[in-house]
């Protein structure tokens, strides 16, 4: 769709941002508060499905179907759960790994409402109720961005030294595969797509998935201890960087292993994990 050329390029291009920061981190050791600080950032972002399931969302759900609720969309909606935890799981799984900390996700998800250190996700939350609260374009345009497209795996992949950072790279491909199945942004699935009508429209859009990603980036960099400096933010906010494309996405995570053997090659590593990047 030509209206959206711009919006997808923009996208593309703060996508292959975030995976710059990653592997940014990754390209020199740092010392193992900075890997469990990233860490623990980023599994806060992934309870979102394990609250939804404890406040009973699930189960009214489940008591839709067949009414109100089809039985494909409550299918979709438990495999995005699946996908979800799973993934908090792998992540919460090697924060343990390096730390030997025991994590309690109600904890986390308690901390997150106030900590200096979740500051950054609360502004991107208030971001998009208050474009939703504009329109239905505005919100869709808040949300085709809004889990990055798998952006930060996509500068994990690859990662190699120890067993900290192989498990990390698989994880890594289990979590772009898992957003590029059921990532709305991604191959027209958003609909944002059918929103945009006119000229009006994919500007208004543009300048709003522009400002959220903006603040998404800065976010990341924020996470990962300030690896780009703000010049270097402040270019790829302005365009300066290739963009990347829905293929390579895809490339990326071809052979990623299953939950199975992920889990058994965690639980085979000897604890704390190894980190060739992990300065202990």
């Amino acid at each position: 769709m030509a209206l959206m050329t711009a919006i997808e390029d923009a996208t593309a291009r703060f996508r292959a941002g975030e995976a710059e920061i990653a592997s940014a981190f990754f390209s020199q050791p740092r010392p193992l508060e900075q890997h469990a600080f990233m860490l623990r950032i980023q599994v806060a972002r992934e309870i979102r499905n394990l609250v939804e399931i404890s406040r009973g969302e699930l189960t009214e759900q489940v008591d839709r179907v067949d009414a109100d609720m089809t039985r494909d969309e409550i299918v979709a909606e438990l495999r995005e759960h699946y996908y979800e935890t799973r993934h908090y799981a792998m992540l919460g799984n090697l924060l343990e790994g390096i730390t030997g900390e025991h994590l309690d996700w109600k904890v986390l998800a308690q901390e997150r409402e106030t900590a200096d250190w979740a500051a950054a996700g609360r502004r991107e939350g208030k971001l998009k109720r208050e474009r939703a609260a504009i329109s239905p374009l505005h919100a869709a345009a808040a949300q085709f961005n809004s889990g990055g497209g798998g952006s930060v795996a996509f500068g994990m992949i690859g990662l190699a030294g120890g067993a900290y950072e192989e498990l990390l790279a698989e994880t890594a491909k289990i979590i772009l595969h898992d957003e590029m199945a059921h990532g709305e942004v991604l191959g027209g699935r958003n609909p944002l797509y059918a929103l945009v009508t006119s000229e009006e429209d994919a500007q208004a859009a543009l300048e709003v998935v522009r400002d959220y990603s903006a603040l998404r980036l800065e976010g990341r960099n924020f996470q990962f201890g300030y690896p780009l400096s703000g010049e270097r933010v402040e270019a790829i906010v302005g365009g300066d960087i290739e963009p990347i494309g829905l293929d390579a996405l895809e490339a990326a995570y071809a052979g990623a292993i299953d939950d199975e053997e992920w889990l058994d090659r965690y639980r085979a590593a000897p604890k704390p994990l190894a980190g060739a990047t992990v300065l202990r």
